[in-house]
């Protein structure tokens, strides 16, 4: 069961004993993530599994990280709810295994007990979009002037203006 935040965890003794962390804690506890939001409401349900591998002896954390965070539609400027959820699977090395870590493997290499909220964030930090838009026809777009007017709407009927128009006349006017 989760504590807090800012509980101290050791995955390697986690792993070998084949322990699991489960539960629901509140978003405002994630300053990294909350800064990223429009606001702090919400939480982050957590159900992770630490175990052992019998085979090989590599230890691992899998699992579901799932969260509802309010972000600012970059778009439309708007509120939006973006649904984060993640089923992470992350190796565990101790230092002296670093060598042992796979081009493009998601590892954590643990030195001393770590902060589980760090784990945790990093996770969901990794899951927003760079840019969080809504859909095309979910967008408060209507307020947006250069969405209006490049939509097919806002062509019809009208005929844009050449903006060399202007230099035909110069040269006209030279002769």
């Amino acid at each position: 069961m989760l504590g807090s935040w800012s509980s101290i965890v050791d995955p390697i003794q986690l792993a070998e004993a084949g322990a699991g962390l489960s539960g629901e804690l509140p978003l405002h506890g994630l300053a990294r993530l909350v800064a990223l939001c429009r606001d702090d409401d919400g939480s982050v349900t957590i159900d992770l599994q630490f175990e052992r591998n019998p085979i090989d002896g590599r230890r691992s954390i899998r699992g579901t990280i799932d969260a509802r965070v309010n972000v600012v539609c970059q778009r439309c400027m708007e509120s939006m709810t973006l649904v984060l959820s993640m089923r992470p699977r992350i190796l565990v090395l101790n230092a002296s295994e670093r060598d042992e870590l796979a081009e493009g493997g998601n590892a954590l290499v643990v030195e001393r007990p770590i902060t589980l909220g760090t784990l945790i964030e990093d996770e969901l930090l990794l899951s927003i979009p760079m840019v969080p838009m809504h859909a095309v026809e979910n967008c408060g777009t209507e307020r947006v002037p250069a969405l209006r007017l490049n939509s097919k709407s806002g062509r019809a009927g009208k005929k844009q203006a050449n903006p060399f128009a202007v230099l035909a006349t110069l040269k006209r006017s030279d002769r």
